[in-house]
């Protein structure tokens, strides 16, 4: 996808800055990118069908209760901001008023984020605002507000 159409998704990404990483892929989404696998597609609501992942023992279901449980799964603990430690990954989980998750972004090493947009392209965001849309409103499409930080130990490779 053109960045043009990118920024008609998310237009405060190009004041916030951001650079495309990848091309299209339908085969993830951010939660699987947010945890390092590009090989599923990580949707409660997609089972059984081929080619789709969820947890056994998360609640089936869009909610940043249940996306908050997957991530404590891969040892994420809940944490109070997405400041940068040196010594530990970052997610932040972004969700609207009525509770329903829409998106989760992944803290660089560099303090920058990284996102999988749906099925779209990977970027690389200076900030989680960049994404950001109206938290209030569960009928549009954007992914609403930063609701919680996350955190666990940064892997070595």
């Amino acid at each position: 996808m053109p960045s043009d159409e990118i920024e008609d998704l998310f237009p405060s990404l190009s004041t916030h800055g951001y650079s495309i990483d990848s091309p299209q892929a339908k085969h993830y989404n951010c939660i699987a990118w947010a945890l390092h696998d590009t090989q599923q597609y990580w949707d409660p609501n997609m089972l059984p069908v081929r080619g789709y992942y969820w947890p056994p023992g998360v609640p089936q279901e869009d909610t940043v209760l249940a996306w908050v449980r997957v991530f404590e799964i891969h040892g994420h603990r809940e944490c109070d901001a997405g400041d940068l430690e040196a010594d530990f990954e970052k997610i932040a989980i972004f969700g609207k008023s009525d509770g329903t998750a829409t998106h989760v972004a992944r803290q660089l090493d560099s303090g920058e984020w990284t996102s999988k947009l749906g099925k779209l392209e990977d970027i690389r965001h200076n900030t989680l605002a960049g994404l950001e849309g109206d938290y209030d409103s569960i009928n549009n499409d954007d992914y609403g507000k930063v609701v919680q930080f996350m955190k666990r130990p940064r892997r070595t490779v």
